[in-house]
């Protein structure tokens, strides 16, 4: 999978040969509105316009009120899977997934996550991946 990088280097950005995008976010990031505006228009990028799954990497990332409301009246993907490693980017999970525009979930392990959004794909008949 190729990968852009995004935000001046704070995260990485790309899409993998099963469909799903996948953003990093670089430990011990802040991540602030004009940082989520930029992943969210390369997202659109990157899918054509199409609404995608996306896996985002969160671990020791630090995303503020702004950049949170970015991503959800953004709506430009289809799935949510929030992979991090500690009760605190748990917390930043939960406040990243309290809309309601599309499933989402946290894991503490990529290929759950991947697991997850495969089995949601598989159990919508036209599948999250085609928007």
């Amino acid at each position: 999978m190729e990968e852009i990088l995004i935000a001046g280097g704070k995260g990485r950005l790309g899409v993998s040969g099963a469909g799903f995008l996948h953003l990093f976010w670089t430990p011990g990031s802040q991540v602030d509105l004009d940082d989520a505006v930029m992943s969210i228009e390369t997202m659109q990028g990157l899918s054509a316009g199409r609404a995608l799954p996306l896996v985002v990497e969160i671990s020791d990332v630090t995303i503020n009120a702004a950049a949170r409301g970015a991503y959800e009246r953004a709506r430009a993907v289809s799935a949510v899977a929030m992979v991090g490693s500690t009760v605190v980017d748990k917390v930043v999970a939960a406040a990243l997934g309290r809309h309601g525009f599309c499933p989402h979930a946290y894991f503490t392990s990529r290929a759950e996550a991947l697991e997850w959004l495969d089995g949601l794909a598989s159990s919508q008949g036209r599948g999250l991946r085609q928007g």
